[in-house]
């Protein structure tokens, strides 16, 4: 082989290794398979409608939850049954939501 060939193939290489070793911004979302596994938390307020300790299920008419979903009145899965002490029908919450692999489950609750 002759020195150019050599050296642009060294070339090529270089870049395809520089390439696959850049990263992204840290504030830049993930991509492909990576945001398919993020688990990612959205604050949201309500008035509860339901509370079942036995299965750890809270039914909560929210507002509008910026990036996840619309006002509805749905069940969510609760993530500690101790969140659930002390809610009632009727009282209004404030309450963080994640969404993951495992589905929404709520995380925390603040009475309003």
């Amino acid at each position: 082989m002759n020195n150019t060939l050599i050296k642009c193939l060294i070339m090529i290489s270089s870049l395809g290794v520089l390439n696959a070793c850049s990263t992204q911004p840290k504030n830049a979302e993930p991509e492909g398979p990576a945001a398919a596994v993020q688990t990612r938390a959205y604050q949201a307020v309500g008035t509860v409608k339901e509370v079942d300790t036995k299965t750890t299920v809270i039914e909560i008419d929210h507002e509008d939850i910026p990036g996840l979903m619309p006002a509805m009145q749905m069940k969510f899965h609760v993530k500690d049954k101790a969140l659930l002490e002390g809610l009632t029908t009727g009282d209004r919450i404030g309450f963080t939501v994640e969404n993951g692999v495992g589905g929404m489950k709520v995380t925390a609750i603040q009475k309003k």
